[in-house]
């Protein structure tokens, strides 16, 4: 905080007359708000802002001129410091959540998108539920260059609106939709790169969707990467029962190069994510490669091991067979 932000927090005597009633509760409050700002390095300003209070009714009731009731504004300081410092006290009984994990399933993803863009080939991943599909995606985006992600929703199911998503990740904003192609296929052109670009939640495509992707690897040689759930999957890779696929499929499918699919863990998949986490008990390890087995996987052990570490804090902070199994069952999970 600067010197010129330090002097304006300074504890001012009240120009205007404050009932005594709202008096001791007005200081507590701008001392409060004074510490709370200190630490955050916050201006009087963005302090108003994060309350979510006017300014000038801020700067007024900091400084005891406001001449109206002080018990609004007085309250509304005093909860929102008091829920701050609740939330960092909560976090600082909870880890961080785990960072990239480079397991066996994880692995076997990123050797899949290498080979989709050196090559380039359209891949199809499909691992299950908390599997860590997204962070392996994001991971190997991080790593490696020319590589663009995408994350689909029902919203955008069709060419246009997944064009304009696409474009929306690589800062690209065109209005005609001709001109958003064109400039999209620009970006992924290998010209001398090796391009790839990484569709996530790729089920909420439609077919036309799909085959506009297709294209993007025909005419630019782009690598293109489906990745989602079963669905996708199964829509351009096998056939679907009692339908005749749509003749789009067959020009998707042999240009299918590496196809992932794994919808539960590896037993070395829970038990590195165990490992991540620090536990060395083997009935909590047991109790959490359960865990790991449910829907969920991967990232249900990561949920329940943090719940555990919050439950354990009154408990001098050790996460045991009980901690883990209070945590699962506070989660909404059946009996261990």
């Amino acid at each position: 905080m600067t010197d010129r932000n330090k002097q304006a927090w300074d504890l001012v005597e009240p120009v205007a007359e404050i009932p005594e009633k709202q008096k001791w509760a007005w200081q507590d409050a701008r001392t409060a708000a004074r510490k709370y700002a200190e630490k955050k390095s916050l201006s009087k300003a963005a302090f108003s802002r994060e309350v979510g209070i006017a300014a000038a009714t801020f700067s007024e009731w900091w400084s005891g001129k406001y001449r109206g009731d002080y018990t609004k504004t007085t309250e509304a300081v005093s909860q929102f410091v008091d829920n701050q410092n609740s939330f960092e006290q909560t976090e600082l009984r909870i880890p961080d959540d785990l960072e990239y994990v480079e397991t066996p399933t994880s692995q076997e993803v990123m050797t899949a998108l290498q080979f989709a863009q050196s090559m380039p080939e359209m891949a199809v991943i499909t691992l299950g539920a908390g599997m860590g599909k997204t962070m392996t995606i994001e991971e190997y985006q991080k790593t490696h260059s020319h590589t663009y992600l995408a994350t689909m929703d029902p919203t955008t199911s069709t060419p246009s609106t997944m064009l304009r998503e696409i474009a929306r990740t690589m800062g690209i904003y065109e209005k005609s939709l001709i001109n958003l192609k064109e400039a999209v296929g620009y970006q992924v052109q290998r010209n001398g790169r090796k391009p790839l670009l990484i569709v996530d939640e790729a089920q909420n495509l439609n077919d036309s969707a799909v085959d506009q992707l297709r294209h993007f690897l025909d005419r630019y040689q782009c690598g293109v990467a489906l990745v989602g759930n079963e669905e996708i999957y199964t829509r351009f890779t096998g056939e679907r029962e009692g339908k005749a696929p749509p003749k789009t499929y067959g020009q998707i499918k042999r240009r299918i190069g590496v196809k992932v699919q794994r919808l539960l863990p590896r037993a070395k998949d829970i038990a590195m994510i165990i490992d991540a986490w620090n536990i060395e008990d083997e009935q909590v390890r047991k109790m959490l490669s359960v865990i790991g087995r449910k829907p969920g996987a991967l990232s249900q052990i990561s949920k329940t091991v943090r719940l555990a570490h919050m439950l354990a804090y009154g408990g001098g902070g050790k996460v045991d067979t009980a901690t883990i199994r209070a945590a699962w069952s506070n989660r909404g999970g059946e009996e261990l």
